[in-house]
């Protein structure tokens, strides 16, 4: 199963104290380096982060839920986080049934 996942840092402005920003900074290169090892192995399909914005967008590939879940909270920046995860449907599945809903309604 394929699972659009969008994520946002939820912090607003950066930390004052100089040791969050430190920490924040390490979260966030060790989540972006864990994201690319996963995308070399094929679990993550694509991915990136939108130009100039805290967000990360990428396509999981995972046979469950609890898969994606598992990979999303191993993740160092997890907590300091807004996630959504979307399933997808491939195209080749929404062809076929569009195939058939046109058959069924005789078009």
């Amino acid at each position: 199963m394929l699972y659009l996942v969008t994520t946002d840092h939820f912090l607003q402005g950066s930390p004052r104290e100089p040791e969050q920003s430190k920490l924040m900074f390490e979260q966030v290169m060790t989540s972006i380096e864990i994201l690319g090892k996963l995308e070399e192995e094929g679990e993550i399909l694509a991915g990136g982060v939108p130009l100039a914005q805290r967000r990360h967008v990428f396509i999981i590939k995972a046979e469950s839920n609890d898969e994606v879940t598992e990979l999303i909270q191993g993740l160092p920046f997890w907590m300091e986080h807004r996630w959504e995860v979307v399933p997808l449907e491939t195209w080749g599945h929404h062809l076929d049934y569009l195939t058939n809903l046109k058959e069924q309604l005789g078009l």
